[in-house]
C-alpha cells in the first residue's frame, strides 16, 4: 500500500501542478519574471516564458510516469532532486517572502508561502521511498510501449502550452474569467468573516513613548500626543477575489464606472505596455472602435503606458483611441495578452479575445449575442482539453494492463 501511495501521491500533485501552468504559461511566466527580478534579472520576458513552459512540461511529465507506473527508475532521481529544490526555495521564500505566493498552482489554487512549504514537507518523504524503491518499481510494458506513452504525455502538454500562448488559456482561474460580474467579484458578501486585528497606538509624553491599545487608549488625557499607530492581523478576513480596480483618463479623471457600470456594452482594447503591444491587427482593432461608437457603445484602451505613450501610439496609428490608465498587474490579470479585447455588458465579461482569434468588427456589432455563440464554442474546446487528460490517461492504463 506504501509503495501504491508514494507513486500516486506525487504524482498527482505533480500532474495537476504541470497541468494548471501549462494552460495559462503568460500567469507562469509572470511569476517567473519576479523571481528573476529578485535575484537582479530584469527584462527577462523571452527567458520567463520559456522557463515557464519549461518548468510545466517537468512537472506534468515526471506525474505522468509515476501516476502510470512506467519508467520509475528515470523519473524517481529527478523527482526526489525536484522536491528537494523546490522545498529549499519555499522555505525561503516562507521566510523572507519575496513574493507574495509561490505560484505553484498557477491562479487555481492558492496557497501562503507557509502552506507551500509545508505541502512539500509532506510530500517529499513520498517522492524519496520512490527513489530508494525505484528498482521494485517494474513495469510488464515493452520500452516501445513505454517510449509511446512518453510521446504522448510530452507532446499533449507542449501542444497545450503553445496553444495556450497563441490564443487564450484554456481554463480560466481569475476573478476576470468569462461570465463573472466584476462588481459582484468587488463586494464582501453578507456575514462573511471581517477578521480580527489588533491595532496599537504609539503616543509620547514628556518625552517618553507608550504603546496603547484600544482598551487602555488615553481618551481623557489631552497631554498624550500621537505618534504613529500599527496594526496586527490577528486572523484575516474575507478578501474579495478583486480586491481594487481603478481606471483614469488620460487628464487624470475617474471612469471606472463609465467601464463597469454602464448599460451599454464597454469593449477594452488592454494593452499593458503599448510600447511592446503587437500591432498586426491594429487596422481591425481602429474598425471595431468605429462600428462601437456607430452603435453608441464605449470602447477604451486600457493600458499602463504613460498619457506620452498613449499619444505618441495614437498618432503613429492615426487611430484616435481614447485611454484608460490602469495598473499593469491588473490589467496582466484580466487578460493573458497585449493587446487583447475584452468585452463588458454592465459590469459582467461577456467575451474575451486574443488579437490571433479577433473577430471582425461585423461581427461584435451584436457583441451579446456572439459572446454567446463564442462561450459554447470555449466550453467546447474545455470539455475537449479534459477528454483529452483523460485519454493520456486511458491510454496508459490500457498499455499498462493489455
Amino acid at each position: 500500500m506504501l509503495k501504491f501511495i508514494s507513486r500516486l501521491l506525487p504524482g498527482a500533485v505533480f500532474l495537476f501542478s504541470g497541468f494548471v501552468k501549462a494552460v495559462d504559461p503568460q500567469g507562469s511566466a509572470i511569476k517567473i519574471k519576479e523571481y528573476l527580478e529578485v535575484v537582479g534579472l530584469h527584462e527577462m520576458d523571452g527567458l520567463s516564458i520559456i522557463l515557464a513552459i519549461a518548468l510545466s512540461s517537468v512537472e506534468f511529465i515526471l506525474g505522468f510516469h509515476l501516476l502510470l507506473g512506467v519508467k520509475i527508475k528515470r523519473v524517481a532521481l529527478p523527482t526526489l532532486l525536484f522536491m528537494l529544490g523546490f522545498t529549499a526555495i519555499t522555505f525561503f521564500i516562507a521566510i523572507f517572502e519575496p513574493v507574495s505566493d509561490c505560484g505553484c498552482f498557477g491562479d487555481a489554487i492558492k496557497l501562503s508561502n507557509w502552506e507551500t512549504f509545508f505541502k512539500n514537507i509532506i510530500i517529499l518523504p513520498f517522492t524519496f521511498y520512490v527513489y530508494k524503491k525505484k528498482e521494485n518499481y517494474q513495469s510488464s510494458l515493452l520500452p516501445i510501449k513505454q517510449h509511446l506513452i512518453t510521446t504522448i504525455g510530452f507532446s499533449y502538454i507542449i501542444i497545450l502550452s503553445v496553444y495556450s500562448i497563441y490564443y487564450l488559456p484554456v481554463l480560466d482561474f481569475r476573478p476576470y474569467k468569462i461570465g463573472n460580474n466584476i462588481l459582484t467579484q468587488m463586494s464582501i458578501p453578507e456575514g462573511a468573516d471581517e477578521g480580527e486585528y489588533e491595532t496599537t497606538f504609539i503616543m509620547k509624553k514628556d518625552g517618553e513613548q507608550k504603546e496603547f491599545g484600544v482598551n487602555d487608549y488615553p481618551y481623557n488625557d489631552s497631554t498624550w500626543v500621537f505618534v504613529d499607530s500599527k496594526t496586527k492581523v490577528i486572523r484575516e478576513g474575507y478578501q474579495p477575489p478583486i480586491t481594487a480596480l481603478n481606471f483614469e483618463s488620460t487628464d487624470g479623471d475617474d471612469i471606472t464606472s463609465n467601464i463597469i457600470n454602464n448599460e451599454r456594452p464597454v469593449f477594452l482594447m488592454i494593452a499593458p505596455k503599448l510600447e511592446s503591444a503587437s500591432t498586426q491587427q491594429i487596422k481591425e482593432l481602429i474598425a471595431i472602435k468605429d462600428m462601437a461608437y456607430k452603435n453608441n457603445h464605449a470602447f477604451y484602451v486600457a493600458t499602463s503606458s504613460l498619457s506620452d505613450a498613449c499619444f505618441k501610439f495614437d498618432l503613429e496609428h492615426q487611430a484616435a483611441f481614447e485611454y484608460a490608465l490602469c495598473d499593469d498587474t491588473t490589467l496582466k490579470t484580466i487578460i493573458r495578452a497585449n493587446p487583447g479585447l475584452v468585452v463588458i455588458f454592465q459590469g459582467t465579461i461577456i467575451a474575451k479575445y486574443n488579437t490571433t482569434q479577433l473577430p471582425s468588427a461585423q461581427e461584435l456589432a451584436d457583441p451579446l449575442s456572439h459572446s454567446v455563440r463564442e462561450a459554447q464554442k470555449a466550453q467546447d474546446q474545455t470539455w475537449l482539453i479534459l477528454c483529452a487528460v483523460a485519454l493520456c490517461g486511458v491510454i496508459g492504463l490500457l498499455y499498462k494492463f493489455k
